[in-house]
């Protein structure tokens, strides 16, 4: 997915991910970015590959915000609720 350089760091900079967005603005990444070509150096920002695909939908409007937020409070209440049964099965078989 091909995207806008200047796009994507606004949208970082929205998102909370300051370090991300500056080392992108500083980088030697052309204008254009292609996600697939670029990912190991978006990645080396300290982006995961969800969140880059992620944020180019963002960017490029495939996506809507409240869709993104959504998402991540769901995948936070799976991973809480995982812990929580971990824990009370380690009580059980204890």
């Amino acid at each position: 997915m091909k995207i806008d350089k200047s796009n994507l760091v606004a949208l970082l900079l929205e998102v909370g991910e300051e370090n991300a967005a500056v080392l992108l603005a500083r980088s030697l990444l052309p204008d254009e970015i292609d996600t697939e070509r670029d990912l190991d150096t978006l990645m080396s920002f300290g982006l995961e590959r969800d969140q880059v695909d992620e944020f180019a939908e963002l960017a490029i409007g495939t996506i809507e915000p409240d869709d993104v937020n959504i998402r991540s409070q769901r995948d936070e209440l799976q991973e809480t609720i995982s812990r929580r049964w971990a824990e009370l099965v380690d009580g059980w078989v204890s």
